[in-house]
């Protein structure tokens, strides 16, 4: 056994080759099996150990902050490489197969990482001890749902005499709705011994992270492994010739002192620092959600436009609505819908916005395409197909690897570009299934998506290069499509495409345990309108009157003040008293979100879940201040006593206070309290 040390991560490398993250408790208890941080099945059969028959340990190098072991198999001849890289405190594990034989090794099963002994310890065994599981659910407009599960909840216990028991829990996601289903993150807290454990995987197609008992009573383990190389997976699998490696997708993981939030700071460090792009918090008007709806008429746009600019908004980006194809209704061509912009053109449009001090932005849907396109129609391989057939329903996805699909979205963006438009609006709504069999000389689907969205992660990466300035905001139909692997390569992530202002906090705590809050854009829609009724909207008087008192107008800009402010909403109907609430957060946001950054999130009240109507607090704490919002998502009059006792110094005091009206609360000895009336809300600056 040998100990490295990466920075603040310790390693422990067993003879075996079999490694483990030191926390100063772990203790390899393996026995029978011994298994390596990485699993490999051929042709189907059943994965392979640290033995004569399996994998041995080559080599094991240290580079600074880096480890790399080499695993051979002689049997197999194959050849793994594990890299580890500490990055802000997570082990960033990249693991590499080669095959070092005559002839071609069809794999079926090679994962990201695998990471036993998980709350384990020598004093007792892992099931004996106070371990909780959380996990992340997501549906569409139901994001960042964390739920806590002991692991019997799960069927995660020993049952068995017999050192060779094995008994799973997965989560997992089929298709490039990645996040749809799951986040792909879990994280184990052993409340006895106060420490967490966390595992995420990356990339915008299948994946699958899976807890497994091993041992039975004998030699009782938990493990962790994450992987999108599987044949459960859409049908995995990957001819390796002669000669050829093949990589598998990154996963990060790590231990923590405390509990769920400790390890939620670890993880927004780490994706802060593997970021490609630099902080940057823009304030955008978008005239979609409870607004226009896509509705795009020059008459709706440019009164929003000037109103936008009035209450201090920095940019406006016209979402969905305004395309058309050659050939008629769809996407995939992006011209701009004549009807609607022949008189009034988008260069006009970016004209009023400049002109109001707004820099103008479109919205696109780069991977969709529908029949009526001119790609679809003269190339048959400018989108995605499974069989031979294109994938999709009426809207179909475009192929990355297609150089002359890239070339044509990119003279696209530069269409706009050079009216002046240096935002965009990428969006994503609906799933390809299991994947593709076009994008690469082989037939499984599912490696035909990862092929294919490794080839959209380029493009994308293209733009920033072509287009100096260009910001781009990630949106799945919300955040249906934002794991890592995409995350990164964003200024801004669309936390969701929820109407109902009532069920952002629960939606916006979850997102920022997942996303630094940085990233993270929340709508805040005051004077809303409802799809369906939305054309030539004109509020009723006793539309007027439900808001007169500015309740829910504030409790949007207090949940878009703990992230990227997203606004929208009619807010060129405003009455004044809204207007004013609306201007008054938005100089308040613009002079604090340069903490944001700094900050990381806190839940003092615990996590809120959707639907619950009770008192719920979120946090963004950095070195030097707390801002805090307090939502009363009742229907009646609550009083909030939260408990800042652990994150903040006694002597410190309420700096600032936003809400619709004056607001009673005190903050004495690290306990803050306060009245909260029915669905509303409450801000505070505490310094």
């Amino acid at each position: 056994m040998k100990k490295y040390s990466l920075g603040n991560v310790g390693v422990i490398v067993y003879d075996n080759g079999k490694f483990d993250i030191d926390n100063g408790k772990t203790a390899n208890k393996t026995t029978g099996e011994d298994r390596p941080n990485f699993e490999v099945n051929v042709d189907g059969n059943s994965l392979m150990l640290l033995d004569d028959k399996g994998f041995s340990l080559a080599d094991c190098i240290q580079e600074g902050n880096k480890l790399t072991l080499r695993y051979e198999s002689k049997a197999e001849n194959l050849e793994v490489t594990a890299a580890l890289e500490n990055i802000s405190g997570a082990v960033v594990q990249t693991n590499t197969i080669k095959n070092t034989g005559n002839e071609s090794i069809k794999l079926t099963r090679f994962s990201s990482a695998f990471v036993e002994n998980i709350a384990h310890s020598d004093e007792d065994v892992w099931y004996n001890k106070d371990i909780v599981i959380h996990i992340c659910h997501s549906k569409w407009q139901c994001e960042g749902q964390w739920r806590t599960y002991t692991p019997s909840d799960l069927g995660l216990c020993p049952a068995t005499t017999h050192s060779w028991e094995r008994e799973s829990y997965r989560i997992s996601s089929l298709g490039s709705w990645c996040t749809g289903n799951f986040y792909p993150l879990v994280i184990i807290e052993n409340k006895t011994d106060n420490n967490a454990f966390f595992m995420e995987t990356e990339g915008s197609h299948s994946w699958q992270i899976k807890l497994t008992v091993f041992g039975g009573y004998v030699s009782p383990s938990l493990a962790v492994e994450a992987t999108s190389c599987d044949e459960g997976l859409g049908g995995w699998y990957y001819d390796l010739k002669p000669g050829e490696s093949y990589r598998a997708e990154r996963a990060f993981y790590g231990t923590v002192c405390g509990g769920f939030e400790e390890a939620v700071k670890t993880v927004n460090a780490f994706k802060r620092a593997d970021s490609t792009v630099k902080p940057f918090i823009p304030l955008v008007f978008n005239d979609y959600m409870d607004c226009i709806w896509g509705s795009q008429k020059p008459e709706y746009i440019i009164p929003l436009i000037d109103k936008a600019a009035e209450a201090g908004c920095e940019y406006f980006c016209i979402d969905g609505g305004w395309q058309w194809n050659k050939n008629g209704w769809g996407k995939g061509d992006w011209i701009p819908r004549t009807e609607y912009f022949s008189e009034v053109t988008f260069k006009d449009l970016a004209d009023r916005m400049k002109e109001k001090g707004l820099i103008p932005g479109i919205w696109f849907e780069f991977d969709a395409c529908s029949e009526t396109a001119e790609l679809f129609r003269n190339d048959k391989d400018a989108v995605i197909r499974r069989y031979d057939r294109a994938v999709g329903g009426a809207m179909h996805f475009y192929n990355f690897k297609n150089k002359n699909v890239r070339n044509y979205l990119t003279e696209k963006v530069r269409e706009f570009y050079d009216m002046g438009y240096r935002f965009i609006k990428n969006d994503y709504n609906q799933s390809t299934g299991i994947g593709c069999t076009n994008t690469y000389d082989g037939d499984s689907p599912a490696e035909g998506l990862i092929e294919n969205t490794n080839a959209f992660y380029d493009f994308i990466d293209s733009l920033y290069e072509k287009f100096p300035g260009l910001v781009i905001e990630n949106c799945g139909s919300g955040a249906l499509r934002c794991d890592n692997k995409t995350l990164r390569r964003f200024t801004l992530q669309s936390t969701s495409d929820q109407e109902l202002y009532i069920n952002n906090p629960s939606i916006v705590m979850g997102s920022e345990s997942v996303m630094p809050p940085e990233k993270a854009g929340i709508w805040a829609y005051p004077y809303p309108t409802v799809l369906g009724e939305h054309d030539d909207f004109v509020p009723s008087e006793e539309y007027i009157k439900e808001r007169a008192d500015g309740k829910e107008t504030a409790f949007n800009m207090v949940t878009a003040m703990m992230g990227v402010m997203y606004l929208s909403g009619r807010i060129d109907l405003c009455d004044e008293k809204n207007f004013e609430l609306i201007k008054q957060s938005v100089e308040i946001y613009k002079d604090i979100r340069e903490y944001i950054p700094k900050s990381r999130p806190i839940y003092p009240t615990g996590m809120h879940s959707i639907n619950q109507k009770e008192i719920a607090s979120m946090g963004l704490l950095s070195e030097d201040r707390l801002m805090i919002a307090v939502w009363n998502t009742d229907d009646k009059e609550c009083e909030a006593s939260i408990d800042l006792s652990g994150y903040i110094p006694k002597d410190y005091a309420v700096n600032r206070v936003y809400s619709h009206k004056e607001t009673e609360f005190s903050l004495e000895n690290g306990q803050l309290k306060a009245v909260l009336e029915g669905k509303s809300a409450v801000w505070f600056e505490i310094m």
